[in-house]
């Protein structure tokens, strides 16, 4: 079973610290998704777990071997993107994935059996001949997909995959990542901004805020949420048989925590029988809520 451990990590850059005493365990296949705002610490977290850059305190360690002190071996069963993806611009896909599968060691043959893989995988087959100068930026990411899973790794580490792809080519990296998940043979972590690919894509949720990680809970623990708008509220209030809600839109707006014992339909059902009029029912998994919460309204 892969493992990633990170104990205690700090990482300072002159009088500014980035990262403060982060501790994370990560030993179950699947998805995790990191959330946070600019500047909370995700990218610098993703570049320490694959030794691009060094922590300041603490260690890392993959697969029990610490990546700082010996990276060939903590990393060979590691892929990644991180940040914008580049490529060497006279090489073709197949020759770049080629280039890379032979560096980690594997024969010709192996390595075009990992290229025919791959590129089904991120359906990077139609253009796997054309020069990477050439690609738009949904192509590359697709490409850098299936550079980080050459080799099958253990752990995947992506860091925004989806950002600045327009929304036919989010959608092509995102089924390419829930087809590997469904395989269950590997760690992803998958860094965001988007609290919808983590609904869509992951089973536990991160939240990092100034270089700390303040939220950590498996998705479907998150409390879910149902957010009600009214044309007329009910004439003795808000307060419902699952819990006292959050108000918004000066009133006209509730959003209630659901769960198992109370569902959806006997809070609205309560709502109806005190005469609420209502305009629209919203149900949410409760990761915007909770991120909000947490994080704050006023950031990016």
């Amino acid at each position: 079973m892969a493992s990633v451990d990170v104990k205690g990590v700090s990482k300072n850059y002159g009088n500014i610290t980035a990262l403060k005493n982060v501790s994370l365990s990560l030993d179950t296949n699947g998805c995790i998704g990191i959330l946070g705002p600019n500047g909370a610490g995700k990218t610098t977290l993703m570049k320490l777990i694959t030794n691009i850059i060094k922590p300041s305190t603490g260690e890392i360690l993959v697969n029990g071997t610490n990546v700082s002190n010996d990276p060939s071996t903590a990393l060979r069963t590691v892929g990644s993107i991180i940040e914008q993806p580049e490529f060497y611009t006279y090489l073709t896909a197949y020759e770049t994935m080629m280039f890379v599968c032979r560096i980690k060691g594997g024969t010709k043959e192996y390595c075009m059996s990992e290229i025919d893989r791959v590129s089904e995988i991120t359906e990077v087959k139609g253009f796997l001949n054309r020069k990477t100068g050439t690609y738009s930026r949904g192509m590359k990411q697709r490409l850098a997909l299936a550079v980080a899973l050459i080799n099958n790794p253990d752990v995947i580490v992506l860091d925004e995959p989806t950002f600045g792809l327009d929304p036919k080519g989010m959608s092509d990296i995102r089924n390419a990542l829930n087809r590997i998940r469904e395989q269950r043979n590997s760690i992803i972590i998958l860094s965001t901004h988007l609290i919808s690919e983590v609904k869509e894509l992951c089973d536990r949720v991160i939240i990092m805020d100034e270089g700390s990680i303040v939220y950590d809970s498996e998705v479907d623990s998150v409390d879910k949420s149902l957010r009600v708008r009214f044309y007329e509220v009910p004439a003795d209030g808000l307060n419902s048989i699952a819990n006292e809600p959050v108000i918004e839109d000066g009133g006209k707006t509730a959003i209630f925590r659901v769960g198992k014992e109370v569902p959806n339909y006997m809070i609205i059902r309560d709502l109806m029988s005190r005469g609420a009029k209502i305009r629209d029912v919203e149900e949410s998994s409760g990761i915007e809520e909770k991120y909000l919460e947490i994080v704050g309204r006023g950031k990016d």
